[in-house]
């Protein structure tokens, strides 16, 4: 697996609890796209842009990155408390803002991951890495967040009592051997 040490929402080794309050959602690092972080000018821009953001384009082409999420320690909770995880892009806020990241926008991920699938060292997300929507949202940030979600049973706060994730990274293509899941259509006699 080759991975970009500043393409790492959770970085390996470093695992993020997602035990929380009461239906508290828990954020990941945040990516800058422009590689300098939160909170620092854009050194160089081109043009007549006051601020960094992202061409609209990316995410196409042959070669798409994909966003990996696996599960460190497992799960737990009360029973029916999903698990939602959302890929977010926010624009630069630019001086005025301390070029912090504006409103945070949903482009993608994975809602209703159940106790059960989130068993320690699953990987509970595979992502292409999508292209910001609405087209002109031109992001500088990327973050993910995930979130407890109750079904409404006895403990309707939705939260868990155990649970991490072992790492989200950005890999420059799928290296797992998937054909291994698929079930044999023969046998050997």
């Amino acid at each position: 697996m080759i991975n970009d040490a500043l393409l790492q929402f959770v970085p390996l080794g470093s695992p993020l609890s997602l035990v929380g309050g009461a239906g508290v959602a828990i954020r990941s690092g945040i990516i800058d796209l422009l590689g300098v972080g939160a909170g620092v000018a854009p050194p160089n821009i081109i043009g007549n842009a006051s601020v960094f953001g992202q061409a609209d384009g990316m995410g196409v082409g042959n070669q798409r990155p994909e966003l990996n999420i696996t599960i460190g320690t497992a799960l737990a909770g009360t029973a029916g408390t999903t698990l939602n995880v959302k890929l977010q892009a926010a624009a630069d806020q630019g001086a005025g803002g301390g070029y912090q990241p504006g409103t945070w926008v949903n482009i993608g991920g994975q809602d209703g991951i159940t106790l059960a699938q989130g068993a320690a060292n699953t990987v509970i997300a595979r992502l292409p890495w999508l292209p910001p929507f609405p087209q002109n949202l031109r992001p500088r940030f990327l973050s993910l967040l995930f979130s407890p979600v109750s079904n409404g049973g006895a403990d309707p706060s939705g939260d868990f009592t155990a649970g991490s994730i072992a790492s989200a990274i950005v890999v420059m293509s799928r290296d797992d051997y998937f054909i291994n899941q698929q079930p044999r259509n023969y046998t050997v006699g």
